[in-house]
């Protein structure tokens, strides 16, 4: 007979939601399931509204990860009108991205999974959070917040508000920082590079001491992410498939997505999955920091690169839910130099917005969010309003790879004897995606549904709602 263990909340992400791992007759555990709870519907809320307004709206689904909403939407926009944007508006607009990368990755490698390296699996949960380490390691959280508050900073001068950017409109930027600013932000750039030096020096040494966990939450999934002819990027890109043994087997862009990839329902869980659309059986596949780092060979930046080509030394393409952290920190580090580049002399004084008017038709775009690759998808009406809408977002496409490394780790954790011990491996596994749960929900009314009536331990009828796929 099996049995279940259930993690109810899980602690230390965005959004609400549970684990179960099913036990067997042997007492090992022969599954671990994450199931959503929360569900937002924010498809259904955008149908009715006009075109140019969703990059203010979609913003608002989440507020972790809103610049990434704000920018998908916009370069969708763009996108299905085919307008070229001045090149000053595309580095206001990655200015302010790498902002929120940076603020982003901080909050998921420090604030979030830091504890579990930092203080380890195996403490007490009283332990395992920031305030404690305040009370043990005061600097370190002192860095912590500077290096996300630089970020924030960059978002809000750059992107209008701190949390819900408001400056990107179809056709440019709307408003761009004055040449004060803009001096800041690169300084602020040199003191983050420092602040993610010496945080890495630290976090690194302490991943040394989990190390055995690499090859056990190893994932023999395809990687995916956008691509710039071999160079990692954030902003809209071909999109490419590598297999696990670091083969390409794929590439697509925005307007093809429908074509190489398909959504699923998932038990128990308001999340669907997304699988790669195959002759054959679909697969699986991750998305995020460490599918950019095995997707490209090469960063923009020198000392960037330079950590990656390390980084592929010790294996390439890295399947290890573990490897997540150590690919932030390398993307924290481009972030740095990135933003220093951009403020040291690229950005010019040449116009930064072109003429746009709203329209029908399809509209479709791809970003990689912090988490990986964030699809949006739109039709609109002659009037240029929303009559559907689609989002796919990077936690659905790691819901298999996270499924995955929940079972792989809790079966190691078993092993302990200790059911607090397994339960905080299991959280750490998906810890190790940076999840984000509010905007991975989709449209209410559109959920599967499956009752079996039941008489005397035999079914006698099984009633079904067919879900929207």
């Amino acid at each position: 007979m099996t049995t279940k263990i259930i993690v109810d909340p899980v602690t230390r992400i965005e959004g609400h939601a549970r684990i179960v791992l099913d036990i067997n007759d042997s007492g090992d555990v022969s599954s671990g399931h994450l199931q959503v709870l929360e569900i937002r519907g924010f498809e259904k809320l955008l149908e009715g509204m006009e075109l140019f307004k969703l990059p203010l709206i979609t913003g608002r689904i989440c507020g972790v990860c809103p610049a990434a909403h704000h920018l998908a939407s916009v370069i969708t926009i763009e996108n299905g009108l085919g307008v070229k944007i001045p090149t000053d508006a595309k580095l206001l607009r990655e200015l302010m991205y790498l902002g929120h990368i940076l603020h982003s990755h901080a909050l998921s490698t420090f604030v979030l999974t830091g504890p579990d390296v930092l203080v380890g699996i195996g403490a007490p949960p009283a332990q395992r959070s920031v305030l404690s380490l305040l009370g043990v390691k005061p600097e370190i959280v002192k860095k912590v917040l500077r290096l996300r508050s630089i970020g924030q900073k960059i978002v809000e001068i750059v992107g209008g508000r701190g949390v819900h950017p408001v400056t990107s409109v179809p056709g440019g930027q709307a408003s761009r920082p004055d040449s004060d600013e803009i001096e800041n932000i690169g300084k602020w750039g040199v003191e983050a590079g420092s602040l993610v030096k010496d945080l890495s020096e630290v976090f690194m040494e302490k991943l040394d001491n989990i190390s055995d966990l690499r090859e056990i939450a190893e994932i023999p999934f395809h990687s995916v992410a956008l691509s710039d002819k071999g160079k990692v990027t954030f902003t809209q890109n071909i999109c490419k498939v590598v297999d696990p043994s670091g083969e390409e087997e794929r590439t697509f862009t925005a307007d093809e997505y429908a074509d190489n990839l398909v959504e699923h329902p998932m038990q128990g869980s308001y999340m669907r999955s997304v699988r790669l659309r195959s002759e054959g059986e679909e697969k699986k596949y991750f998305v995020g920091p460490l599918a950019r780092l095995n997707v490209n060979s090469s960063f923009s930046t020198p000392e960037a690169n330079r950590l990656l080509a390390d980084f592929k030394s010790k294996g390439n393409p890295r399947l290890s839910a573990v490897d997540y952290l150590e690919a932030r920190l390398i993307e924290m580090t481009y972030c740095t130099e990135r933003i220093i580049e951009i403020c040291g002399g690229e950005l010019g004084d040449g116009p930064i917005i072109t003429n746009a008017s709203p329209a029908g038709g399809r509209f479709r775009g791809i970003v990689e969010a912090p988490r990986g690759i964030l699809i949006h998808d739109y039709e609109a009406d002659d009037e240029g309003k929303i009559t559907s809408a689609n989002l796919i977002v990077a936690t659905q496409n790691n819901y298999d790879a996270i499924d995955f490394a929940i079972t792989a780790l809790a079966k190691h954790f078993k092993q302990s004897g200790d059911d607090n011990i397994l339960m905080n491996g299991a959280e750490f596994a998906l810890r190790c995606f940076d999840p984000c749960l509010a905007c991975a929900t989709h449209a209410a009314g559109s959920m599967p549904m499956k009752i079996e009536l039941r008489s005397n331990g035999k079914t006698f009828k099984v009633i079904r709602r067919e879900g929207r796929v």
